[in-house]
């Protein structure tokens, strides 16, 4: 099966123009040459949930890599100013998500906060840390969503602190039906620098995967569950 075949027989084919961008191929063939990414459908991946996938993303490592995380600065700045982003305050998800909220924030000179997945239980209990008032417009940061539940988390907080929040910026979108439902019942925009598409073209074309590999990620990306359970 062609890569072009299994795109269009996979859900994500709904989203041609995601293939399309220019952006999202850069950022995802840095990612995979940095070995943020990895694949490996036939030797799965463990992760924290106990279940195993195909794909390990490490979005830490971009910390270290001086150019590279220049590009993801300039990228997400670049999409706040073509979408016309409004907010009083970059929101970093804590933990992954407070660097590239930082380094946003000191790049625009604008206020910065982050938040926590739950309250702390001493001290001001706060969730949400940083100076600002109800009423207030959090975007948000995050380096990886799978499922979307530390958005979840994030907007429980938010919406405690009398906060709000319409959008969020993340390095990768695993485009998980999980997350959309979560996005769509949160009322959250997400807008990523690449994305499992992306991320899987670009194995594709640099021949990190082969056919095979292709038909496991789809299934995997079908039903992360049910696929863990074969290995």
């Amino acid at each position: 099966m062609k890569f072009t075949d299994f795109m269009k027989k996979s859900a994500l084919a709904q989203r041609p123009s995601v293939m399309k961008s220019p952006m999202k191929m850069d950022i995802a063939k840095n990612l995979i040459n940095l070995g943020a990414v990895k694949f490996s459908p036939q030797n799965p991946f463990t992760y924290a949930s106990g279940l195993k996938g195909p794909i390990y993303c490490d979005n830490r490592l971009i910390l270290s890599q001086v150019e590279f995380r220049d590009l993801v600065i300039a990228s997400f700045i670049k999409v706040i100013e073509e979408n016309k982003l409004r907010f009083d305050h970059l929101g970093g998800i804590a933990t992954a998500g407070i660097p590239h909220a930082a380094f946003v924030a000191d790049r625009m000179k604008r206020s910065m906060v982050y938040v926590r997945p739950k309250a702390k239980d001493h001290g001001g209990k706060n969730q949400v840390e940083g100076l600002y008032k109800a009423g207030d417009k959090v975007l948000l940061f995050e380096d990886l969503v799978n499922q979307g539940a530390s958005l979840e988390d994030s907007m429980t907080g938010l919406n405690g602190a009398e906060l709000s929040c319409d959008a969020c910026l993340c390095v990768v979108d695993y485009e998980m039906i999980g997350a959309q439902e979560r996005l769509r019942n949160l009322s959250i925009q997400l807008f990523a620098l690449t994305d499992f598409t992306s991320l899987t073209m670009a194995a594709f074309e640099l021949n990190l995967i082969n056919q095979d590999g292709l038909n496991l990620l789809k299934e995997w990306h079908a039903d992360p569950k049910a696929w863990s359970v074969k290995f």
